[in-house]
């Protein structure tokens, strides 16, 4: 009779200390992505994503903006072939229409696809990212406008409670993190400056913030994104601001994101795309137990 209670305690004994012994908290993306660089070995991660946008005044369900965007359908996956010094990223994302009738708003009308090749070093207390990344967008089943570009971009992440541990503590093994980030469009024939797809986006520029609390289990993240107008008088200057407020729940290795979005043009009247949507995440990864956090491996496509 004594048998049971005594597997049971050694049980209980083995579960904590597994607990202990796993990687937990917000800084493990940077921590696992330092791994990575030091181990240099070969590994397959990503994520499975559906979104759904219920409220939706104004972003399109095609690239020229036509419809509004109801359901997401999205893949992303990195291939490390030698840890992180090299990676090949992919995305390939779904759109539907919600202004469609019936099951037509299951069936996807804009085929979006990311990829090309990217390089992290730690770089100070954070870890830099360098790479380039081709992009097409383009309507399902029929044709219409197209939005094409090569990119080279540079992000630096950040994480405030591996560089003060207290910090991390004081967040019930959370933290504060983020990254900035700036992209220069070096071909582009079509990418567009605004919402409205007037001009020619020439720099991308981008800053994310989050704070993570209880493990890493509950986050509130913060972003800007701008783009500047290659055919402006000061190329430099932002065209456009994307500002996106979001609640992230996590419990590994699944995710859900609730977010609100609003894309203006800059400097100028014009119409902005204003929409409210969810984002449901299963998250995989060959090597670690604790895949990394979908938004520390790139740009959030939206919806």
């Amino acid at each position: 009779m004594r048998a049971a209670p005594l597997a049971l305690a050694a049980l209980l004994h083995a579960t904590l200390a597994a607990a202990q012994e796993a990687p937990r908290g917000a800084q493990e993306g940077l921590r696992s992505s330092a791994l990575d660089l030091e181990t240099r070995g070969f590994n397959l991660s990503g994520a499975l994503q559906f979104g759904v946008a219920p409220v939706n005044l104004s972003y399109g369900a095609y690239p020229d903006n036509a419809g509004l965007a109801l359901f997401r359908y999205a893949v992303h996956a990195d291939m490390d072939l030698i840890g992180q010094r090299l990676t090949v990223p992919l995305d390939v994302t779904l759109f539907t229409d919600g202004t469609a009738s019936g099951l037509s708003t299951l069936s996807p009308t804009e085929f979006d696809v990311v990829t090309g090749l990217r390089s992290t070093w730690v770089v100070g207390p954070g870890l830099l990212e360098l790479g380039t990344h081709f992009e097409h967008d383009r309507p399902v089943g029929v044709s219409g406008f197209t939005q094409t570009y090569v990119d080279v971009r540079a992000r630096y992440l950040y994480s405030l409670g591996t560089t003060f541990p207290g910090l991390s503590r004081a967040l019930r093994d959370g933290d504060i993190s983020g990254w900035v980030a700036l992209g220069w469009f070096a071909w582009n024939p079509t990418y567009a400056a605004r919402p409205d797809n007037a001009g020619i986006a020439l720099f991308r520029y981008v800053a994310h913030a989050e704070l993570s609390l209880w493990h890493d289990h509950i986050s509130f993240g913060l972003e800007g994104t701008m783009f500047s107008d290659r055919h402006a008088d000061n190329p430099v200057v932002p065209s456009e601001l994307d500002l996106t407020v979001e609640v992230i729940g996590r419990l590994q290795p699944f995710e859900l994101h609730l977010a609100v979005e609003r894309d203006a043009p800059v400097g100028r009247s014009g119409p902005d795309q204003i929409y409210a949507y969810g984002l449901a995440v299963w998250a995989f990864d060959l090597v670690r137990r604790q895949p990394r956090p979908l938004e520390t491996r790139g740009e959030l496509r939206s919806p």
